[in-house]
């Protein structure tokens, strides 16, 4: 009976620590679209990374105004999207 409530205590600890590691913290802010230097961040259509709209691939894809992330990237939409 002493091993039972031991192993479960050990259990109990260990879930307590996990659960620790993998919380976020209560200050955790979400994601701006803008970087530290106030840059507007742009988010490429193609395979979803965010970049400074200046570092952008700038392409007009069907009258839109897109941002990519390289030229692979913005081939690949074009490619796609004809």
């Amino acid at each position: 009976m002493v091993r039972l409530i031991l192993l479960a205590l050990i259990f109990f600890l260990g879930y307590t620590v996990v659960q620790a590691l993998f919380r976020k913290p209560p200050n955790a802010r979400r994601p701006s679209n803008r970087t530290r230097e106030g840059e507007t961040m742009v988010q490429d259509p193609q395979c979803g990374a965010y970049l400074p709209l200046s570092d952008a691939i700038t392409a007009k894809v069907a009258g839109t105004q897109l941002h990519f992330c390289s030229k692979k990237c913005r081939n690949q939409y074009r490619k796609m999207n004809k």
